[in-house]
This record gives C-alpha cells, sequence and structure tokens, in this order.
C-alpha cells in the first residue's frame, strides 16, 4: 500500500498567529479606550503593553507549535490527518467519502504562492479537514490523490447508489469540459441590484448597536443628536443607506469577480473572488433542487440569478449556493441543459396559475392584520394610524405575489414559482423530494384551497418550498404523485 506523507508550508505558523492576534485586537483596543477615558484611573501603560507582548508573543509560539504538530498521510484508502498541541487529534477520512477538495486563494496566500485547501465529506457540516496553507504544487497533487468520488466511480456511480434522494446521472464522456465565464457587464449589473443590501443594513445596524456598548463615555449618539438638525436627520439617514449600499455592491463585486463555472464530467467546479481567489467543487449527485430567483429589477430586463441546494456541503457558509449570479432568462435553458442536465425542464412542461379566488388568501390576511395592529396601537399614539396607510402598499404587493405564483408537473419533474420580494421558479425532480405536505386554514377550507409544502434535504435542516393557494385537490395529487414514486 502506497502512503504519501505532507506537512503545511510553515506560513502557517503565520496564519495561526495572525487569527489569533486578530482576535484579540478589538479586546485591547477596548481596555485601552475605556481605561484612558477617565481621569485619573485606569491601569499603568506599562503594565498593559506588557499584557499586549505577552499576548502577541504567546500567539508566536502557539503559531509555530501548531505548524510543527500538523502532519497528513494519504493512502490508497483513506486521509490520515495529525494536529493539536496539547492534545493530539487524529482524523481518519475514508477516500469514497470525500465529496469536494476546495481551494482558496487569500491575499497573503497568493503573495507567497499558496493555497487553503478544505476536505469535505458527505454529510458534514463543516470542512473536516482544513490546511491552511500548502504549496500549489503540494495542493495540486493531494487534491489528485484526493478527487472526490474517486473511489465510488467504480462501484456504479452512476446508479447514485448510497445517495439521500439520489437520481441516476447520465454518463459522460471522460474529456467533457464545459465552461461559462461571467462578463464584466453582468458583474456590475448583479452588484449594483442584488438582495445583499438588506444583509448589509442588518450587519451596519448591529455594528451601530454596539457602539454605545463598546464606548459608553463617548456618547456616540447623543453627540450626533445634538450636532445635527432635525431637518439634517433624514439626509443622514440616507447617507448612511447609499454608504451601505456601495459597501455591498463593492463586496458582490468582490466576491463574484472572475466568476467561472465548469463541468468536468459528473462535477461542477466554480471559481471566484478578486482579492481572495475560491474554488469549490459541486457533484451533480448532490445538487437537490435548482432555485432560478429574479429580483424585482431583474425582471424588468429579463435577467436572473441560479442556484443550487445542495446535499451534505457548502451548509456553514452556502458558498456554493451559485450556480451563476446573472444570467438572461433565454440562455437559462442551454444553461440547465449543458450544466445541470437532470434538472432540464421538458418544452411540454406547462405552466399552471393559481386559481382566481385564491387571491382572497393572498390580499386578505396582511392587510386585516396591519389594520388591527394600527389600530390598536392607535389607542395609545395617533401616530400608529399611519399603519394603516401601508395598507394599500400590502395589498398590491400581496396581489404581485398572487400573480406570480403557479406550479407545473410533468412525469418527474415538478416546478414551483413563488414571490417573496424576488420571483423564484424551483425546479425538484421528484427522486429529490423527502417529504410533502399540505396545510389548509380556515379560509383556505372555505374557498376549496391548500399550502403545498416540498422538502429537499439541503444544508443542515433542508430547504423547504411552499405554494400557497394550490386548490386541495391538485395539492392531493401532487401528494400521491410523491407517495407513489416507488411505483414508477
Amino acid at each position: 500500500m502506497k502512503t504519501s506523507e505532507g506537512r503545511l508550508h510553515p506560513f502557517a505558523a503565520v496564519l495561526v498567529s495572525l487569527q489569533i492576534v486578530k482576535g484579540l485586537i478589538v479586546p485591547l483596543i477596548v481596555i485601552f479606550l475605556s481605561k484612558h477615558s477617565r481621569s485619573g484611573s485606569g491601569t499603568p501603560l506599562y503594565f498593559q503593553v506588557g499584557w499586549s507582548l505577552a499576548a502577541l508573543v504567546g500567539s508566536i509560539v502557539w503559531g509555530f507549535l501548531s505548524w510543527r504538530r500538523f502532519r497528513y498521510e494519504v493512502s490508497e484508502e483513506q486521509l490520515k490527518v495529525t494536529q493539536g498541541v496539547f492534545v493530539q487529534k487524529k482524523t481518519f477520512i475514508p477516500l469514497e467519502r470525500i465529496q469536494s477538495v476546495d481551494v482558496t486563494e487569500g491575499v497573503l496566500h497568493r503573495l507567497f504562492g499558496l493555497v487553503r485547501v478544505e476536505v469535505q465529506t458527505a454529510g458534514g457540516q463543516k470542512p473536516e479537514a482544513v490546511f491552511s496553507a500548502l504549496a500549489r504544487g503540494d495542493a495540486a497533487r493531494l487534491r489528485s490523490m484526493l478527487e472526490p468520488g474517486k473511489a465510488s466511480q467504480g462501484q456504479g456511480q452512476g446508479q447514485g447508489q448510497g445517495e439521500p434522494g439520489g437520481v441516476p446521472v447520465r454518463s459522460e464522456p471522460s474529456k467533457l469540459r464545459l465552461t461559462y465565464k461571467l462578463p464584466v457587464g453582468s458583474l456590475f449589473v448583479a452588484a449594483l441590484t442584488t438582495g445583499g443590501f438588506g444583509v448589509s443594513v442588518s450587519l451596519l445596524a448591529a455594528a451601530m448597536g454596539k457602539l454605545d456598548e463598546l464606548f459608553p463615555d463617548f456618547q456616540v449618539y447623543r453627540y450626533l443628536w445634538n450636532a445635527l438638525d432635525a431637518a439634517m436627520i433624514p439626509l443622514f439617514v440616507l447617507g448612511i443607506l447609499l454608504v451601505t449600499w456601495m459597501i455591498s455592491a463593492i463586496a458582490s463585486v468582490l466576491k463574484f469577480a472572475n466568476f467561472t463555472i465548469t463541468r468536468k464530467e459528473n462535477k461542477l467546479l466554480l471559481t471566484r473572488g478578486l482579492l481572495e481567489r475560491r474554488q469549490v467543487t459541486v457533484p451533480l449527485r448532490r445538487i437537490q433542487a435548482i432555485r432560478i430567483v429574479e429580483e424585482p429589477l431583474w425582471q424588468l430586463f429579463g435577467y436572473s440569478a441560479l442556484y443550487a441546494e445542495t446535499v451534505g456541503y457548502g451548509a456553514q457558509k452556502r458558498e456554493n449556493a451559485h450556480l451563476f449570479p446573472l444570467l438572461r432568462n433565454r440562455e437559462i435553458g442551454e444553461f440547465v441543459k449543458r450544466m445541470t442536465p437532470q434538472f432540464e425542464v421538458p418544452a411540454s412542461l406547462k405552466h399552471h396559475a393559481l386559481p382566481r379566488r385564491a387571491l382572497w388568501c393572498y390580499a386578505l390576511p396582511a392587510p386585516l392584520v396591519l389594520a388591527l395592529a394600527a389600530a390598536a396601537a392607535g389607542l395609545i399614539t395617533s401616530w400608529a394610524y399611519v399603519g394603516l396607510l401601508l395598507c394599500p402598499l400590502v395589498m398590491i404587493w400581496q396581489w404581485w405575489r398572487y400573480r406570480s405564483a403557479g406550479w407545473s408537473r410533468e412525469g418527474r419533474m415538478l416546478v414551483l414559482r413563488f414571490r417573496r420580494l424576488a420571483k423564484t421558479t424551483a425546479v425538484i425532480p421528484l427522486s429529490r423530494v423527502q417529504s410533502v405536505s399540505v396545510e389548509i386554514g380556515p379560509l383556505q377550507r372555505r374557498l376549496g384551497l391548500s399550502t403545498l409544502q416540498i422538502a429537499v434535504a439541503s444544508g443542515r435542516r433542508g430547504a423547504f418550498f411552499r405554494l400557497a393557494g394550490l386548490p386541495e385537490q391538485e395539492a392531493r395529487k401532487l401528494a400521491r404523485w410523491y407517495m407513489d414514486r416507488n411505483k414508477r
């Protein structure tokens, strides 16, 4: 039995030390500012500097010991990783269970010609083995020895044996290689119109909420309130939102620059990133469903983003969810046919819209609840009645959701369309469905309607697709369609 042994590049010690120092920076800054913001109190400066130097030396020593104790061995059957400074940890990973070997090049890695390698197995919620710094040549050799699915390819991989919800993946020529690249123009359109703005606002709000806790003596918000006139506050808020939008756009450009997706036999290789280059591997048999997402602005120009719901991979960051950040709607069919042929939608598939009576289930409940809440709050403050003005807007939004919803089914393929803010089309093969549930509320029961929920295996808790307003009879047909899957 041949065995290949190796160790990390010495720069791995520096990376571990920098990670420790990074975690200590904020606490040290808070200690310095809080102690010296009060006159006549606080720990002597030399004592604080001494503790800081001790923490720095300790992080360097820890990084060196972590690098020295890290070893890995690759045999014909398994990957063995040994690590730990005081407590030695040994990890044994059978090669047949390895699903992906992902490569990342951070800014520091690129300066020294190194890469970071992450190994993940089927069902793992995080990488089972992380090689923080390897030379590119060593990483290429390690990746070839750990080729995902190598052990199972000779045992009928195309039959989907042992895969949750597995379906046969058509056998392809060994030299098959198809590539799509994200154009620069599409990159900037996606960055400026993406839904990541809401995430940036949430992060900024959380950070601002911590300012008074970290620096209580500075009284940040009281200073701003006194410095700004009442008329300037809306402009200040607008400026904050503009900055947040710019940060979101820049982050999207850095994340999706040089985005490339390549199909190599029965797996997808996704490469993206400007400052940090990242390459992930997605086996086709691990994809459970395809989501086609149209943001409101994208619908005006016929663009969509494609996502993949995968099982047992990338659950902690979902970095592999993007199949393509922005694609013209007329190109989606050809893209899916080439990259994920098992999710190709038949040309004869007919879309069914929701019945007219389903509009009541969309347009009535939300505005009614909002109106009752505003009326109740109006007993306390007159400003609460402003909420009544939002009811027409909510009704329009709910009508938009109703118009966008629908479903299609033919053979072993199900397509659901629904909207929250963005319009989503979920393409789900019968063999990927984990469960089907039919819910009927009081209003739906009177109208003969129901809510259909489809679950597929994805991430830690799975992915769920809900379609409200479906005729009860049709929902039960879909449930029987799922229950009879073994007879087909």
